[in-house]
Protein backbone atom coordinates (compact mmCIF):
# COMPACT_ATOMS: atom_id res chain seq x y z
CA UNK A 1 0.00 0.00 0.00
CA UNK A 2 2.92 2.27 -1.27
CA UNK A 3 -0.08 5.49 -2.07
CA UNK A 4 -1.71 7.51 0.68
CA UNK A 5 -5.06 7.13 -0.45
CA UNK A 6 -6.96 3.93 -0.62
CA UNK A 7 -10.14 3.07 -1.50
CA UNK A 8 -11.64 -0.24 -2.29
CA UNK A 9 -14.86 -2.75 -1.28
CA UNK A 10 -14.90 -4.93 1.00
CA UNK A 11 -16.58 -6.27 4.34
CA UNK A 12 -16.91 -5.08 8.10
CA UNK A 13 -17.30 -7.73 10.56
CA UNK A 14 -18.52 -7.51 14.60
CA UNK A 15 -20.75 -9.12 17.33
CA UNK A 16 -24.08 -6.81 17.81
CA UNK A 17 -26.03 -7.68 20.69
CA UNK A 18 -29.42 -7.72 18.36
CA UNK A 19 -33.10 -6.27 19.61
CA UNK A 20 -36.20 -5.57 17.86
CA UNK A 21 -36.88 -1.77 16.87
CA UNK A 22 -39.91 -1.17 18.73
CA UNK A 23 -39.81 2.22 17.08
CA UNK A 24 -40.94 1.33 13.68
CA UNK A 25 -44.63 1.68 13.07
CA UNK A 26 -44.49 -0.69 10.26
CA UNK A 27 -45.02 -4.62 11.52
CA UNK A 28 -45.14 -5.95 8.28
CA UNK A 29 -40.86 -6.62 8.24
CA UNK A 30 -38.22 -8.12 10.35
CA UNK A 31 -35.98 -5.06 11.73
CA UNK A 32 -33.40 -5.33 14.14
CA UNK A 33 -31.18 -2.40 15.86
CA UNK A 34 -27.83 -3.09 18.40
CA UNK A 35 -28.88 -2.68 22.20
CA UNK A 36 -25.37 -1.55 22.58
CA UNK A 37 -23.78 0.29 19.35
CA UNK A 38 -20.12 0.09 19.88
CA UNK A 39 -20.04 -1.32 23.24
CA UNK A 40 -16.73 -1.48 23.12
CA UNK A 41 -16.18 2.11 22.99
CA UNK A 42 -19.88 2.81 25.40
CA UNK A 43 -20.41 0.47 27.32
CA UNK A 44 -24.15 -0.45 27.73
CA UNK A 45 -24.42 3.60 28.25
CA UNK A 46 -26.08 4.32 25.30
CA UNK A 47 -25.69 7.56 24.00
CA UNK A 48 -29.22 9.74 24.73
CA UNK A 49 -30.57 9.68 20.41
CA UNK A 50 -34.15 9.92 19.21
CA UNK A 51 -33.19 7.47 16.29
CA UNK A 52 -31.04 4.31 16.21
CA UNK A 53 -27.49 4.52 14.74
CA UNK A 54 -28.12 1.57 12.29
CA UNK A 55 -31.64 -0.26 11.87
CA UNK A 56 -30.92 -3.98 10.27
CA UNK A 57 -33.51 -5.21 7.56
CA UNK A 58 -34.33 -8.63 7.72
CA UNK A 59 -34.64 -9.63 3.79
CA UNK A 60 -37.00 -13.24 2.63
CA UNK A 61 -33.48 -14.56 1.66
CA UNK A 62 -29.76 -14.29 0.67
CA UNK A 63 -29.71 -11.66 -2.31
CA UNK A 64 -26.40 -11.11 -4.03
CA UNK A 65 -24.64 -8.22 -3.17
CA UNK A 66 -25.21 -7.13 -6.61
CA UNK A 67 -28.43 -6.91 -6.70
CA UNK A 68 -28.81 -5.75 -3.11
CA UNK A 69 -26.12 -2.76 -4.43
CA UNK A 70 -27.96 -1.68 -7.36
CA UNK A 71 -31.13 -2.10 -5.76
CA UNK A 72 -29.89 0.72 -3.73
CA UNK A 73 -28.42 2.97 -6.10
CA UNK A 74 -31.70 2.85 -7.67
CA UNK A 75 -34.18 3.70 -5.01
CA UNK A 76 -31.48 6.46 -3.69
CA UNK A 77 -31.30 7.78 -7.18
CA UNK A 78 -35.66 8.60 -6.86
CA UNK A 79 -36.43 8.55 -2.77
CA UNK A 80 -36.91 12.08 -1.28
CA UNK A 81 -34.57 11.47 1.82
CA UNK A 82 -31.48 11.23 2.01
CA UNK A 83 -29.69 7.42 3.53
CA UNK A 84 -26.79 5.15 3.16
CA UNK A 85 -27.33 1.55 2.71
CA UNK A 86 -25.05 -1.63 2.60
CA UNK A 87 -25.67 -5.35 1.83
CA UNK A 88 -24.93 -8.23 4.65
CA UNK A 89 -25.85 -11.19 7.06
CA UNK A 90 -26.42 -11.59 10.94
CA UNK A 91 -25.33 -15.20 11.36
CA UNK A 92 -26.75 -16.12 15.00
CA UNK A 93 -26.70 -20.21 16.08
CA UNK A 94 -27.53 -22.15 12.67
CA UNK A 95 -29.09 -19.34 10.62
CA UNK A 96 -27.67 -16.54 8.58
CA UNK A 97 -29.99 -14.22 7.53
CA UNK A 98 -29.26 -11.96 4.75
CA UNK A 99 -29.89 -7.98 5.87
CA UNK A 100 -29.82 -4.52 4.97
CA UNK A 101 -28.31 -2.59 7.32
CA UNK A 102 -29.79 1.23 6.83
CA UNK A 103 -27.98 4.34 8.76
CA UNK A 104 -29.03 8.33 8.27
CA UNK A 105 -32.62 7.64 7.83
CA UNK A 106 -35.92 8.16 10.48
CA UNK A 107 -37.61 5.24 11.55
CA UNK A 108 -40.73 6.88 9.71
CA UNK A 109 -39.34 7.00 6.92
CA UNK A 110 -39.07 3.26 7.04
CA UNK A 111 -42.22 2.08 5.45
CA UNK A 112 -41.66 4.42 2.40
CA UNK A 113 -38.44 2.82 1.97
CA UNK A 114 -39.17 -0.45 2.38
CA UNK A 115 -42.16 -0.32 -0.21
CA UNK A 116 -39.43 1.53 -2.54
CA UNK A 117 -37.16 -1.75 -2.06
CA UNK A 118 -39.92 -4.11 -2.85
CA UNK A 119 -40.26 -1.99 -6.22
CA UNK A 120 -36.97 -2.79 -6.91
CA UNK A 121 -37.49 -6.59 -6.14
CA UNK A 122 -36.09 -6.84 -2.47
CA UNK A 123 -38.62 -8.37 -0.19
CA UNK A 124 -37.90 -8.81 3.36
CA UNK A 125 -38.90 -11.06 5.99
CA UNK A 126 -42.11 -10.89 8.01
CA UNK A 127 -41.88 -9.71 11.74
CA UNK A 128 -41.97 -12.08 14.26
CA UNK A 129 -41.03 -12.04 18.10
CA UNK A 130 -37.00 -12.29 18.73
CA UNK A 131 -35.60 -12.43 22.24
CA UNK A 132 -32.28 -10.23 22.45
CA UNK A 133 -29.38 -12.54 20.70
CA UNK A 134 -25.74 -11.80 19.83
CA UNK A 135 -25.43 -11.57 16.00
CA UNK A 136 -22.20 -12.76 13.85
CA UNK A 137 -23.13 -9.13 11.48
CA UNK A 138 -21.16 -9.14 8.22
CA UNK A 139 -21.59 -6.31 5.92
CA UNK A 140 -20.20 -5.53 2.12
CA UNK A 141 -19.07 -1.96 2.40
CA UNK A 142 -17.03 0.99 0.64
CA UNK A 143 -13.58 2.15 2.12
CA UNK A 144 -12.28 6.06 0.99
CA UNK A 145 -8.78 5.90 3.56
CA UNK A 146 -5.29 7.13 4.17
CA UNK A 147 -2.72 5.93 5.03
CA UNK A 148 -0.98 7.71 7.70
CA UNK A 149 1.75 5.45 8.74
CA UNK A 150 2.57 2.08 7.64
CA UNK A 151 -0.62 -0.22 8.51
CA UNK A 152 -2.64 2.64 9.97
CA UNK A 153 -5.05 3.69 7.97
CA UNK A 154 -7.90 6.54 8.87
CA UNK A 155 -11.54 6.53 6.85
CA UNK A 156 -11.72 9.82 4.94
CA UNK A 157 -15.53 9.55 5.09
CA UNK A 158 -16.04 8.48 9.27
CA UNK A 159 -13.83 10.35 11.37
CA UNK A 160 -14.35 8.08 14.37
CA UNK A 161 -13.47 4.93 12.16
CA UNK A 162 -9.62 3.52 11.48
CA UNK A 163 -7.79 0.52 10.35
CA UNK A 164 -4.88 -1.69 11.50
CA UNK A 165 -3.60 -3.72 8.98
CA UNK A 166 -2.87 -7.26 10.28
CA UNK A 167 -0.92 -10.00 8.40
CA UNK A 168 -3.33 -12.87 8.47
CA UNK A 169 -6.68 -13.61 8.71
CA UNK A 170 -8.62 -14.55 12.20
CA UNK A 171 -11.56 -16.36 12.68
CA UNK A 172 -14.00 -14.16 15.15
CA UNK A 173 -12.99 -16.42 18.11
CA UNK A 174 -9.39 -15.77 18.30
CA UNK A 175 -10.19 -11.88 17.62
CA UNK A 176 -13.10 -12.01 20.10
CA UNK A 177 -9.63 -13.25 22.49
CA UNK A 178 -7.00 -11.26 21.44
CA UNK A 179 -9.10 -7.88 21.69
CA UNK A 180 -10.08 -8.83 25.41
CA UNK A 181 -6.58 -9.76 25.56
CA UNK A 182 -5.53 -5.95 24.81
CA UNK A 183 -8.20 -4.15 26.27
CA UNK A 184 -7.39 -6.04 29.68
CA UNK A 185 -3.65 -4.79 29.29
CA UNK A 186 -4.40 -1.21 28.72
CA UNK A 187 -5.02 1.54 30.53
CA UNK A 188 -6.95 4.69 30.29
CA UNK A 189 -8.06 4.13 26.43
CA UNK A 190 -11.48 3.51 25.21
CA UNK A 191 -12.15 2.07 22.05
CA UNK A 192 -14.29 -0.43 19.42
CA UNK A 193 -12.71 -2.86 17.13
CA UNK A 194 -14.03 -5.41 14.58
CA UNK A 195 -13.02 -7.16 12.04
CA UNK A 196 -12.75 -5.58 8.27
CA UNK A 197 -11.25 -6.81 4.85
CA UNK A 198 -10.45 -4.38 1.30
CA UNK A 199 -8.61 -5.36 -1.72
CA UNK A 200 -5.91 -4.13 -3.51
CA UNK A 201 -4.21 -5.62 -6.66
CA UNK A 202 -2.38 -8.52 -4.65
CA UNK A 203 -5.47 -9.84 -2.84
CA UNK A 204 -7.08 -9.69 0.37
CA UNK A 205 -5.99 -7.23 2.87
CA UNK A 206 -7.29 -7.91 6.37
CA UNK A 207 -7.76 -5.29 9.24
CA UNK A 208 -8.77 -4.20 12.70
CA UNK A 209 -10.99 -1.55 12.56
CA UNK A 210 -11.06 0.33 15.28
CA UNK A 211 -14.26 2.63 16.52
CA UNK A 212 -12.84 6.02 18.41
CA UNK A 213 -14.51 9.42 18.77
CA UNK A 214 -11.19 11.24 20.40
CA UNK A 215 -8.63 9.36 17.60
CA UNK A 216 -5.38 10.42 17.22
CA UNK A 217 -2.47 8.67 15.16
CA UNK A 218 -0.48 8.68 18.37
CA UNK A 219 -3.19 6.50 20.16
CA UNK A 220 -3.66 4.22 17.12
CA UNK A 221 0.15 3.48 16.75
CA UNK A 222 -0.18 2.64 20.74
CA UNK A 223 -3.13 0.10 19.96
CA UNK A 224 -1.67 -1.07 17.09
CA UNK A 225 1.76 -2.28 18.53
CA UNK A 226 -0.18 -3.81 21.37
CA UNK A 227 -2.82 -5.58 19.16
CA UNK A 228 0.43 -6.83 17.19
CA UNK A 229 2.68 -7.79 20.29
CA UNK A 230 -0.54 -9.83 21.61
CA UNK A 231 -1.42 -11.34 18.22
CA UNK A 232 2.23 -12.85 18.10
CA UNK A 233 1.33 -14.63 20.93
CA UNK A 234 -2.11 -16.65 19.71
Amino acid sequence: MAARTFSSIGTTTKKERLILNDRIDCRAVLIFISEYPYAGYYGTTVPDKDEPKSMFLVTDTNYDDEKVIRAIQSVKSHFKHFFDAVPGTIKFLNYNMGMIRFRNISCKQIPELIKAFKDEGIKFMSHHNFHPFDGIIRVTKYFNTEEVEEGILIDIDNPDHAYLHIERKLTWETFESIYRDVRNNMTGFTFDAALATMYNERGVLDFIRIYDEKRSVEKLRTLYKKFKDIMARH
